[in-house]
């Protein structure tokens, strides 16, 4: 009986051993980067350099080429971090290299995240053509830790907790969309500034006034998104003066949206005009209520709202 115990025991000591992960029975997780462009392979982009580390250890040093049989370049592609620790940090640096150079890259692209167990998630990539520095371009030069994206510099780091789950029909299904990956949550909208990108606004921010080039009178508007579609969304900006107790707005517009970085998307340059009923003196120097409504093809709507206060003039 007890050579019978104990060998039961030893047994049960061993299935339990062969079932725990590999480290020591820690969950783990996975985090898969997934490379676009709008760049041509071939044309535009004839090898990568991909370079990939976790844990702060280079796991990946490889120069994908179109002219390779065996590491051959195609976009979109996967690069894959599989079956490691919960918190682990991992990033991606790709160099992408047009015909004939091998030594100056048309671009570089940088990203990192952190592992969480028991997830298996998708870190995009985009390679855009908004990076590509050509002669009398404005496209910034970005020193790291940060990154080109859609022509602006951002940081490379990109919360786990924004990223969507990883799905393998992910670069194969023509319906997929950047703004709005498969299984996305709650739809999300920040209001933001800026004629020619997104800037962050504050509550309580003096935002100053523009004279527009038919005489009306505006600020610039623009929103940072999340889940929702990146085409064909309605974006409706309304204003309201709570000293005042007046309503201007509203503003509606059909724009494509930007991808940005962490998941989110953006549209700026919205001239959201303050003086169609009421003249901008009256207005000038009061608080203002900004709301802005996003409602996609899906019928998902999405509500930002910032309160600012108007500039005490305006720019010509």
């Amino acid at each position: 009986m007890r050579r019978t115990l104990l060998f039961l025991l030893a047994l049960l000591s061993l299935l339990l051993s062969s079932c725990s992960p590999s480290n020591g029975g820690a969950p783990t997780g996975s985090v898969i980067v997934g490379v676009t462009s709008d760049l041509r392979v071939g044309v535009d982009v004839v090898a990568l350099h991909v370079v990939m580390s976790a844990g702060g250890a280079v796991t990946k040093d490889e120069t994908l080429t179109t002219a390779s049989t065996t590491e051959h370049l195609a976009l979109p592609m996967e690069l894959p971090f599989t079956d490691l620790p919960d918190g682990t940090a991992v990033q991606v640096s790709i160099d992408a290299f047009g015909p004939g150079s091998s030594s100056t890259p048309l671009l570089n692209r940088l990203a990192a995240t952190s592992v969480v167990a028991g997830k298996s998630l998708l870190l995009l990539v985009d390679l855009s053509s908004h990076c590509v520095a050509l002669p009398g371009s404005s496209v910034p030069t970005c020193t790291a830790p940060e990154t080109c994206v859609a022509g602006a510099c951002e940081s490379e780091d990109v919360a786990a907790s924004s990223l969507a789950p990883y799905s393998p029909s992910w670069s194969k299904d023509t319906s997929f969309d950047p703004c709005k990956p498969p299984n996305a949550g709650a739809p999300v909208v920040f209001v933001g500034e800026g004629q020619a990108d997104y800037l962050p606004l504050m509550d309580g921010q003096v935002d100053q006034v523009e004279q527009g080039p038919q005489g009306g009178h505006h600020v610039w508007v623009a929103i940072r998104t999340k889940n929702l579609h990146q085409s064909g969304s309605i974006t409706s900006i309304t204003g309201h003066f709570p000293d005042l107790d007046i309503d201007v707005g509203p503003f509606n517009v059909i724009f494509t949206q930007e991808t940005d970085e962490g998941g989110y998307c953006k549209i700026y340059g919205l001239r959201f005009q303050l003086d169609q009923q009421y003249p901008i003196q009256m207005l000038l120097g009061h608080p203002l209520d900004i709301k802005v409504t996003v409602t996609d093809t899906d019928n998902s709507v999405g509500v930002g709202t910032k309160n600012v206060v108007l500039s005490k003039n305006y720019l010509q």
